[in-house]
């Protein structure tokens, strides 16, 4: 499914830095048009820039992206754990990317290697299943950092109700009636699960939500009209839930895919998600 409405905003930064920076090949034409790959069905629109910048956006009822503002942004992350303990995250080189794939807007499998600052290089498949999008990837060289590193993927929703600030106490309560049923569903990779709405205030990164790891997150908002996120993490990996500043989750907050590197030194792990 082509549909020339999807991320119309991006289509001309990408087109002009495509030429000067980009490495990933590129598809030519309209509507995916500086895309490096892309798949689409009636549920969700996913696709790969040649800059390497990815996204998720569910599709409503009438076959148009629910909202451009609304796309999940995916970003593939090399953390640095610093002595002090603080975890930073490298900048992505995208005049570094390839791939020995040619782009395409019907993805089954790709392979995107690449460089961050430092020059740690890495490596990340990218898979369609059935209409399943799997990820993977690892570490490959660590350059010149010298301080341990790993592999992570951040799925990072923005604010969900950017234009619904209460101003009052009843404008308040008609936002928190509004947003009740918002949610995400976890289950731990213990097997426990835990249910947590999107109003309540967390930190940063919460242990009363991510216990000893999340294997299965599914997320409900009405700001996407309906769609559910299903995130899953396979063997050998995790997933932990983070707010993007302290406050309420439907301000902003990253799912983030972690693989255990002593278990899955091949990079076979998956983390997957879907759209229903």
């Amino acid at each position: 499914m082509k549909n020339p409405r999807l991320l119309a905003g991006v289509v001309a930064s990408v087109v002009c830095l495509h030429s000067a920076s980009a490495q990933l090949p590129a598809l030519n034409d309209p509507p995916w048009l500086g895309y490096n790959a892309v798949y689409a069905n009636k549920r969700f629109q996913f696709g790969v820039t040649s800059l390497g910048k990815i996204s998720l956006t569910p599709i409503g009822d009438k076959g148009a992206p629910v909202s451009h503002a609304l796309a999940i942004g995916l970003e593939i992350a090399i953390e640095e754990t610093l002595p002090t303990g603080k975890v930073v995250v490298k900048n992505l080189q995208s005049a570094t990317l390839e791939s020995s794939q040619p782009a395409t807007d019907k993805l089954e499998k790709t392979v995107i290697r690449g460089k961050v600052t430092g020059d740690a290089s890495f490596e990340t498949q990218i898979e369609q299943d059935r209409g399943m999008i799997l990820m993977s990837g690892r570490l490959v060289d660590p350059g010149t950092i010298k301080n341990p590193l790993r592999f992570t993927i951040h799925a990072k929703f923005p604010t969900a109700y950017p234009y619904d600030e209460p101003k009052d106490k009843k404008a308040e309560k008609a936002f928190e009636k509004k947003i009740e049923g918002d949610r995400i569903d976890l289950k731990w990779t213990d097997g426990k699960r835990k249910k947590q709405n999107l109003i309540d205030s967390v930190t940063a990164a919460s242990p009363e939500i991510n216990g000893p790891g999340i294997a299965a997150a599914q997320i409900e908002m009405v700001a996407y009209k309906g769609k559910k996120f299903v995130f899953t993490a396979s063997e050998n990996s995790s997933m932990n839930l983070a707010a993007e500043n302290t406050g309420p989750l439907h301000k902003g907050f990253s799912i983030i895919w972690v693989p255990d590197t002593a278990k899955d030194k091949d990079g076979k792990a998956r983390f997957s998600f879907d759209v229903k």
